[in-house]
This record gives C-alpha cells, sequence and structure tokens, in this order.
C-alpha cells in the first residue's frame, strides 16, 4: 500500500507572515483578521506572528520574496483585494500579482498560499471577507498551516521542529 503524506491543521510553535496589501483596506483588514483567527483556533499564538504592509497587491511579490528571503517563518500568507473596474488594470494587477506569488511558492524553502482575492464588484469582495461565502483570509491560513506541518514531515521534523520518529 502507498505512503500518504498530508499535513495537519497545527500551527502550535510554527511562525507565521502575512503580507497585506493596504488597498482595499477596509475588506484587507477583515482577511487579516480571518488569517490570525485560523492560526489561533489550530493552537498558534499571534505572538508568532508579524504582519508585513504593502500599498496595494503589485506590491505584494516583492515583499513576499524579501520575508521568505529572512528565513525567519514557516509560512508566509498573502493577502490582498483587488476589485474590477472600468479598464484592464484590473486584470493586469491579478495576474501579476497571482503570478508573483505562485512563483516565490514555487522556488520557496517555506508554504506560501496566496489570499489576493479578484472581485466584480465590493460586493463579492465583502462576501469573501467573512459574510456569505465565509473568509478567504481565513482559508489561505488554513492552506498555510497544513502546508508548514506537510514541509516539516518532508524535511523529517516534527511539527515542533524537532526530529520526526520513525
Amino acid at each position: 500500500m502507498a505512503k500518504t503524506h498530508e499535513g495537519m491543521l497545527r500551527s502550535d510553535g510554527k511562525r507565521f507572515a502575512i503580507v497585506a496589501s493596504r488597498f482595499n483596506d477596509s475588506i484587507g483588514n477583515k482577511l487579516v483578521d480571518g488569517a490570525l483567527d485560523a492560526i489561533r483556533r489550530t493552537g498558534g499564538s499571534v505572538d508568532d506572528v508579524e504582519i508585513f504592509r504593502c500599498p496595494g497587491a503589485l506590491e505584494i511579490p516583492g515583499l513576499v520574496r524579501r520575508v521568505v528571503d529572512t528565513a525567519r517563518f514557516d509560512a508566509v500568507i498573502c493577502i490582498g483585494v483587488v476589485i474590477r473596474g472600468a479598464t484592464p488594470h484590473f486584470d493586469l494587477v491579478v495576474n501579476q500579482a497571482v503570478g508573483g506569488i505562485a512563483r516565490i511558492a514555487v522556488d520557496a524553502q517555506i508554504a506560501v498560499t496566496c489570499g489576493v482575492l479578484a472581485c466584480d464588484s465590493i460586493e463579492q469582495a465583502i462576501e469573501r471577507a467573512g459574510t456569505k461565502a465565509g473568509n478567504r483570509g481565513a482559508d489561505a491560513a488554513m492552506a498555510a498551516i497544513e502546508m508548514a506541518d506537510l514541509y516539516a514531515t518532508i524535511k523529517g521534523q516534527a511539527p515542533n521542529g524537532g526530529p520526526r520518529r520513525p
């Protein structure tokens, strides 16, 4: 039978960075709150979280790259809110932000997750920030928590950073 590897939803003993854009921050702040709540609910401490703010979604990948390079965190959670306007600027921003985050996630030695909303309207964004459609910040944090645990398993570490027993 094949051996299956999966991460657990436990954040105790792990350090997290949240990289969040300030643009549309009335919604972005709710996503950050959702991420912090997910970390708390899975055993983590907000004392082990650092929040890095940047102007907009386009700046997220550059900041994430520098945060990853510090090697101080088990995971980075990216949060931003982009709402479609009347110009093609929306598509450019979303594609560059999400593509940049994805490239870093592939290369990084830690978990990097994307909680950047790409919405057609302010109403859609509000729904995804904790009302009808859940909280996408919490979703991105849960993915980061699971992936950080899985990466620790692959490295042969117990979730608390010590050696894993066979």
